[in-house]
Order: C-alpha cells, then structure tokens, then sequence
C-alpha cells in the first residue's frame, strides 16, 4: 500500500525543488550581502554625525568595502568619498571623485530595461544606484565651490554654475515623465499612494510637479559670474536666487530673503573673500515597513524608505577675520596687528540654505512614485505567491494533507516576499545639513579667518581651524574659505 506520509513529502518537496531554491535560497544570498552594504552604510551615517572623516576614508579606500559598492552603488561611494576628501582639506581629489560620479548621474539617470525588470521582480535595492535629485543638483554645487577654493574661475567654476542651471529643467523633465508612466501603470496605486501626501507640501513651489531647487548653487553662481565678469549671467543667476527664495520660501530653510537682494549689484571687484561654513548633516533613509499579513494565499508586504531628519545644534555662524603682520623676530611665527576696523573684521553669515529641508522636500515630492511602486511590485509578488499556492492547492487537494500542502505554500510565498522586498536606503551620508554664506571685501595684505558656530542659547560650540589668506588687490581674486561642523 502506499505510504500517505511519502506521498505528502514528495508532494511538497517536488514543489520546492521547483520554485522555493530558486526563490528563497537566492533571495537569502542578496540577503546576505545587502545586509553587510547597509551595516556599513550604517557605520557611515555615524562617522557623518561624528566627524570622523579620516575614519571613514581609510574605511572606505578598503578593497573589500569598495567591493561591498559594487558597480550598482559606486556613485554612492563616490558622493560619500568626495565629501570626505573636501571636508579633509584634499580639494583635488574631491573635484576628481565628484567629477567621475556627475559623469555616472548623466549614464544613469533612469534604469536601464534589465534593472527596471528586477527592481520591479525584487526590489530597488538590487539596480543601480540613481542619484535623488538633491543629490544631483549638490554634486555640481559643491565641484563649483571645490574649484572657487582652488582659484579655478573661468573654465572650472564657470562651467559648474552653467551645468546647475540647466539640471533643474532636466530633473523636473524627469519628474513628470516618471510620473506620467506611474500614473498609466496603475492608476489606482498611485492615488492610493497620493492620498496620504500633505497637501502644504505642493503649495510653494516654482511651478506644479517642480523639484525645489538650490539657492546655494545659485548664489555661487551669481558669485561665479561677477568675478569672471559675465554681468548678463550675473544677472539672470541673481534674479533666479529672488525667485526662488520668494517661491520656495520655507521649504528652503529659515533664509531671509533680503540678505541676497542686491546679489545682482555685485561688481567683479566688490568682494574678494566668500565664506561658506556648513553645519549638521542631511537625512538617512531609514525603511517603513508595512506586515508582514498573509491574507489567505495572498502575502501582503510593503517596504518604503523614509527619510529621517536631524536638527543641527547651530542656528548662527559669524566669520572674524584679523590681520596678521610677519613677525619682528626671525623665524615662521606671525603676530596680529592690532584690532580696527581695518584690521578686525566681524561679520555674521546668514543662512543660504537648509540642504537637509529640501532632500526632505524633493523626497516627499517623489513619494508617491516610490509608494506606488512599492504597492505594484508587492502586488505582483503576492499574485505570483497566490498563483503558486493555487497550483499547489490543485494539485493536492485529493491528498490528505493537501491542507498542510496549501499552508506550506503560503508560508514559502510570504517568506520570498519578505526576503526580497526592502527598501533601497541607499542616500548621499556625507553631504552637510545647512550652508551658511558671506562675501568680504578686504583690504591687501595677510588675514588670518576663522568661523564660530553659535548655538541655541548663544554660546559658540565650535570654532573652525584659523586660515591665511593673502589679498593682493587684484579685481578678479576670490579667496575661499570653507569650515565644516557636523553636529
């Protein structure tokens, strides 16, 4: 007589020879390395919070880290790589790393076919990395201000602040024509996903469906081009800064409007020393997951990225900038002359903008796309898992443990839609969370600058390494100064 219990472990294991090594053993395999890339994406965000920077360089320049990259998230490592070198002092390799990955953003831009086809069969995490589009109108901001530190104007800093205006036309083409092909895929997912958005979120903008762009790099650009004396661009940068700090408003950060109203008056020999001082850290993608809920045969699982904000602990910066005089004694040593208004110069650095604010806002701008996305790929995952079990169901429902066959199934199913959705959590670590501007015109000679970063209460929580510059009087210098803090 036949053995009812063989019959069942051949039923069942002639089913899992079939579909669960394929699916679970695989999914495991991704599972494993993708939990190794996000402990150590992990370890990054915590080297940004605690400026551990020459950490995270020798971490990150280790054969087997770059390895856990891979070519799908090289242009993370870049972005991050490139922050570090800048923060480090070490300009020509930050403008280098910076370069290859706005080289990367322009080949991918949008998932090839064969990406496209898994992150909607696995998920996101598995394609290549695309940059946010913060991400890609920082990269050009910060390679303009890398070359204004290195003195490279016309051809290096001209170039950039020509290549950030004409991104937000691009990203916002891309915008819509994502949106458009949501929208057609399942239109009913994606109002679902629509409907949770707060309204206020859409109500300052340049224009309906628009990414909020960077008065940053529009400052420097106005900078850029009053010192390379192209007034008519000047112009246009500087009028472009009014509207977007009118437009946007808050969405851009507490930035008074009035600090750059006469950006446009610039002269090329008006200002000699820009000041940038950057503060905190931009948001980390942490995952909002949704069940696991087996309904029936049907194994509902969503998991979406949301983005978790910091408040830095600095809410002003000032710039002291003291002349120094060489020393009446031999030697290196410099003493400061004494302080006048000629020779001691304080000066506050307003706001320019809260990077960390607008990642936030262009996110919440995109997440319906990514919300409806996660809803259709766990709908094709939970139908597939339902067409399985069904299979299964038939194919035993004469046995008597065709039940437990069925229960089988729909636990196989929910185990390979759990392992293979997670959210792609993958986000630029590195990049600071606000900027702060000032433009000084001062006299020739030696200045030794540094910044201090005021808190809540007043009180300065850190101070900047002093920097010389040396002022030679010419109409075309612009001396850099760059300070970081990243509380």
């Amino acid at each position: 007589m036949p053995n009812p219990f063989r019959s069942f472990v051949k039923t069942i294991f002639g089913f899992a020879a079939v579909l669960v090594p394929a699916l679970v053993a695989g999914t495991a395999m991704l599972n494993l390395g993708g939990c190794a890339f996000q402990d150590q994406r992990l370890k990054m965000a915590d080297y940004a919070a605690t400026g551990r920077y020459d950490i995270a360089a020798k971490e990150l320049d280790t054969p087997s880290v770059q390895s856990l990259y891979g070519d799908n998230s090289k242009l993370l490592w870049l972005l991050d790589r490139g922050s570090i070198a800048f923060a480090l002092g070490d300009d020509k390799r930050a403008f280098a790393t910076w370069e290859e990955a706005d080289k990367i953003m322009d080949l991918w831009r949008e998932q090839p076919l064969g990406d496209t086809v898994a992150s909607w069969l696995l998920n996101d995490e598995v394609t290549n990395y695309i940059a946010a589009p913060y991400e890609d109108m920082y990269v050009n901001a910060m390679k303009l201000l890398v070359n204004l530190r290195l003195g490279r104007i016309e051809g290096g800093a001209t170039v950039e602040a020509r290549r950030a205006a004409g991104k937000a036309n691009l990203l916002r083409d891309r915008y819509l024509k994502f949106d458009s092909a949501l929208r057609q895929k399942d239109s009913k997912a994606y109002s679902q996903a629509v409907a949770g958005m707060p309204t206020n979120l859409f109500a300052e903008a340049t224009s309906g469906g628009q990414f909020i762009e960077s008065p940053l790099a529009t400052y420097l650009s106005a900078v850029t081009f009053a010192k390379s004396g192209e007034p008519e661009n000047q112009a246009v940068a500087a009028r472009r800064l009014t509207e977007i700090l009118s437009a946007q408003g808050s969405l851009v950060g507490n930035v008074n409007p009035a600090d750059f109203a006469t950006m446009g008056d610039l002269q090329q020999d008006s200002a000699n020393v820009l000041l940038v001082a950057f503060a905190g850290r931009a948001p980390i993608k942490v995952p909002e997951r949704i069940g696991p809920i087996p309904i029936y045969t049907y194994p509902l699982y969503i998991e979406l990225p949301k983005l978790k904000t910091w408040v830095s602990e600095v809410r002003s910066v000032r710039a002291i900038a003291e002349r120094i005089t060489p020393a009446t004694t031999p030697g290196p040593q410099l003493t400061i002359t004494p302080a006048s208004a000629d020779n001691r110069i304080e000066t506050p650095m307003p706001l320019i903008e809260d990077l960390g604010r607008v990642a936030e806002v262009n996110h919440q701008r995109e997440r319906p796309q990514i919300y409806a996305r996660g809803i259709i790929r766990s709908s094709i995952k939970a139908a597939a898992s339902a067409v399985a079990t069904e299979a299964v169901r038939q194919s035993t429902r004469n046995s008597k443990y065709g039940g437990l066959a069925t229960i089988g199934s729909v636990l196989a199913g929910l185990i390979f839609v759990t392992a293979t959705e997670r959210a792609d959590l993958r986000t630029w670590a590195f990049l600071p969370g606000t900027a702060h501007v000032q433009l000084l015109s001062l006299p020739p000679g030696t200045w030794r600058i540094h910044m201090e970063y005021q808190g809540g209460a007043g009180g300065t929580v850190f101070t900047t390494p002093s920097e010389t510059v040396t002022i030679s009087g010419e109409p075309t210098q612009l001396a850099t100064v760059i300070g970081h803090y990243w509380r």
